[in-house]
């Protein structure tokens, strides 16, 4: 009975053991995978406007995270609400920041979709409008000031937007001709990072469809 005992308990050891190692292989494929995966991913992560590799926000400056905190808190509203800098992405060429855009993985990921993510429309540069469009739009907001009005593509689609238009500062300006909600860049003061700015109109009703 003993050696029968003996057997059975370094049988069940032996089991075990070969449990753990089987885990701790498993654990090791998915940390090589995890790694592949986040190399991968920052590698392809470019920016929509510049087409070169976003930086995290995490590693701006604190006196630029400071900057951008304090003039986020300026127009907070539930339509421009503070975000999470760590969260964030950054274009290296243009300063724009990217809300929500590095994901479970720690890997980033931005699309044109950012602008529908922001604040959900069908958007056109502004540059596509009229001269009369975009006075009678003016006319609806009590101020445009800090948007680009003076250069705009004239590309109705955003990611069309060519690259004399795209690098400018600060950057495009888009309008949604169904609520005439604006959505643009605005430069962050005394930095040279941008984030996107949603102003929705005074007025609409008595304004005729343009």
């Amino acid at each position: 009975m003993a050696l029968e005992s003996l057997i059975f308990d370094t049988s069940t050891s032996n089991v075990i053991l070969f449990a753990l190692l089987i885990l701790v292989g498993f654990a090791a494929l998915i940390l090589a995978f995890w790694y592949t995966w986040r190399f991968n991913e920052n590698r392809i992560a470019l920016s929509p406007y510049s087409g070169m590799p976003l930086r995290r926000g995490a590693d701006l400056s604190y006196y630029s995270m400071e900057r951008v905190l304090r003039y986020l808190y300026t127009h907070q509203d539930y339509r421009n609400r503070i975000f999470k800098l760590s969260s964030a992405a950054v274009c290296r060429e243009t300063g724009r920041i990217f809300p929500n855009s590095i994901g479970w993985w720690d890997t980033i990921h931005v699309t044109w979709d950012f602008l529908q993510k922001q604040f959900p429309g069908k958007y056109v540069s502004w540059g596509s409008l009229t001269q009369a469009q975009q006075k009678a739009i003016s006319e609806m907001h009590h101020s445009l000031e800090g948007f680009q009005t003076d250069q705009s593509s004239k590309e109705p689609q955003p990611k069309l937007v060519e690259p004399q238009f795209a690098l400018l500062k600060p950057g495009p300006l888009y309008v949604d001709m169904e609520t005439y909600t604006l959505l643009g860049w605005k430069i962050v003061p005394d930095t040279d990072l941008e984030v996107l700015v949603v102003q929705r109109p005074r007025r609409t009703r008595s304004e005729p469809h343009l």
